[in-house]
């Protein structure tokens, strides 16, 4: 716990105002701005979605192609579709693949970028590129994520929700892919896209959501022109929710347009992966993720702090300074900043002098 330096230090209690800042970063929090995909979306900006990855494959020495996007759960985890990692129906070699965080322009780069090399490939046991099913992978990063503006972990729930409660809901949907202008987007995507139900997405393609259409995959379209497209495939789906973006699809599949072989169909509905339906898998897995919602064990009796609260905490101080807190009752200020989560403390009885929102307090 912070507190004053000293020498020869004595006990004193204090009164302050807690900020509550962790060292450590929080989960789905845009640190850059205040606050795909995307066929029909709109041009991102720098650091607005610090979590989604483009993921590339090394296939020579001298040619290095993008292949997909993907999503930070932690600081050596990615989370992307299975088809991803697949080619000519061979999945592809770790050691090929690179994953490139804090990248806004897939042309230019720049100094925010940081380049990880992955080393494991983790699929389900069930996973196939022909019937999509099983559509996600993990990759196991060689070094790595420094968190920073522009390269952030997303939130994942930690307990399993019924996708029927989010139909008609909007989620976000970003990426480099195939854009209105019949070329991938240099630039980062996104668009806003409802979640549809099972039975609209079968009444719009009977012969490719009869097939694909499972449990653990959910549709989501405007179908007015604005859906992930070829490029997005592996990136997220994301939902904001009490101040925090979660993920909860992957880009997985969709139709073919009319005419244009091997190109998305932007007015029909997508699939994609429900993450939900994954977590067993991904503890068994070892993946670790943050739910800021998930509740922490409290002990009985001992309240824990929250951002900007006032609570009583101990700090160490030397007689001159404590004569010297005393001899101006209160009209000092303490800021103390904890580089660790909420902790639990005990109240003492101490006597005080306020000072504006503060107080400091010493023992007689």
């Amino acid at each position: 716990m912070a507190g004053l330096w000293c020498s020869g230090c004595l006990a004193l209690f204090a009164t302050v105002v807690l900020l509550l800042q962790a060292s450590a970063q929080r989960c789905g929090q845009v640190q850059v701005l205040k606050q795909g995909l995307i066929f029909g979306g709109t041009d991102s900006l720098p650091g607005m979605w610090p979590w989604h990855v483009a993921l590339f494959h090394r296939e020579s020495t001298t040619r290095t192609s993008y292949k997909c996007g993907g999503t930070i759960i932690n600081r050596d985890t990615i989370l992307t579709a299975f088809h991803c990692v697949v080619e000519n129906h061979r999945l592809i070699a770790a050691n090929r693949l690179i994953v490139r965080a804090g990248l806004f322009d897939l042309d230019v780069g720049g100094s925010t970028v940081q380049e990880h090399r992955v080393f494991d490939i983790i699929s389900p046991p069930g996973a196939s590129v022909r019937t999509f099913n099983d559509d996600i992978a993990i990759l196991k990063l060689q070094t790595q994520f420094t968190y920073d503006d522009y390269v952030q972990p997303v939130c994942v729930r930690s307990v399993p929700q019924d996708i029927s409660e989010l139909v008609g809901t909007y989620g976000t949907v970003v990426g480099w892919g195939w854009t209105e202008m019949n070329g991938t987007s240099a630039t980062l995507r996104q668009a806003n896209i409802p979640v549809a139900s099972a039975e609209d997405c079968l009444a719009s393609d009977r012969n490719l959501f009869s097939q694909v259409l499972t449990t653990k995959v959910y549709c989501a379209g405007s179908r007015n022109g604005t859906s992930s497209c070829n490029g997005d495939s592996g990136g997220g789906m994301f939902f904001r929710n009490g101040g925090y973006w979660f993920l909860r699809g992957l880009t997985s599949f969709s139709s073919v347009a009319e005419g244009s072989p091997g190109i998305c169909n932007s007015y029909g509905y997508v699939g994609y992966t429900d993450v939900a339906k994954y977590l067993t898998w991904l503890r068994e897995e070892g993946v670790q993720f943050e739910d800021p919602f998930k509740s922490a064990p409290i002990s009985a009796g001992k309240p824990v702090l929250s951002a900007g609260s006032t609570a009583l905490l101990r700090l160490s101080v030397d007689p001159k300074t404590k004569k010297f807190l005393q001899q101006n009752k209160g009209n000092v200020l303490l800021r103390v900043q904890l580089n660790v989560m909420p902790i639990a403390v005990e109240a003492e009885q101490l006597s005080c002098s306020s000072w504006l929102s503060e107080k400091i307090c010493a023992e007689e």
